[in-house]
């Protein structure tokens, strides 16, 4: 009886060696809120980009000068859904001179540009052509990425152009409870320069973040915790063993009563 037991106990510890984490490296926005001295990120205006494509739309009375700016539209593939990849749409591409060529206007340089900013001059241009005109402006290939240790990876497109990164990995399925929530690494290219920022979900701190907002074609990654590649070597190597040792102390403790 007193070897069972020893038994007993020992794959206790061995169970719980294997399953024992740190709670406060998996719970979400510990803390409290704090509103001194801080900026709240509650609005996000995306600024437009090279290779971004534009859907630049013209309202006004001459028809046929709206059409010039309207896209041929495939009815099949028109819905935008976070999976469905980029609408087929035609648009107007942001080039690597962050320029795009409209009609009456030629070529206008757009990118670091707020929508209003451009949606301004535009309008001011057309004016000289057009009566009233009225542009409206949207990013068709505004996406982001998210990799790593999340139940469904992928691209996803964002049809309403604004997203925080708590809703991001809502959309991926949420981080598995391996997934290192002080050490999620966004990477934003600013300018032509990729750049990378290192995010911690367990603080409330994120809400007041620079980072809360992504932006069009931010990657994020999320990397396995130490635990999980640990367990991983340790089941490959040890857990085979450990299989056959519970099996002999098994037969022994049979035996012995």
């Amino acid at each position: 009886m007193i070897f069972k037991k020893k038994h007993i106990a020992v794959l206790v510890l061995i169970a719980s060696l294997i399953s024992c984490r740190n709670s406060e490296n998996v719970i979400y926005f510990q803390g409290e809120f704090s509103n001194i001295n801080q900026k709240h990120h509650t609005s996000f205006v995306p600024i437009i980009e090279k290779n971004d494509l534009l859907d630049i739309k013209l309202i006004s009375q001459n028809s046929e000068a709206s059409a010039l700016f309207t896209p041929k539209i495939d009815n099949s593939k028109s819905s935008i859904t976070y999976m469905s990849g980029v609408p087929a749409k035609g648009g107007f591409l942001v080039n690597q001179k962050g320029e795009i060529e409209l009609p009456y206007i030629g070529t206008l340089l757009v990118s670091g540009l707020t929508r209003d900013a451009i949606v301004t001059e535009i309008e001011s241009r057309l004016s000289e052509y057009i009566n009233e005109p009225i542009i409206q402006i949207q990013i068709l290939n505004f996406k982001v990425t998210i990799l790593g240790d999340v139940r469904n990876p992928g691209t996803f497109n964002i049809p309403n152009e604004k997203i925080s990164i708590i809703e991001a990995i809502g959309i991926a399925g949420d981080l598995n409870i391996t997934g290192m929530r002080q050490d999620i690494k966004l990477i934003r290219e600013t300018n032509g320069t990729r750049k990378e920022y290192n995010i911690d979900l367990t603080k409330k701190n994120i809400f007041n973040s620079e980072f809360f907002f992504l932006k069009q074609n931010d990657i994020i990654y999320i990397p396995q915790n130490r635990a999980k590649i640990s367990n991983s070597n340790f089941s490959q190597i040890y857990l085979p063993i450990l299989s056959t040792l519970s099996i002999i102390l098994s037969t022994i403790t049979i035996f012995s009563q």
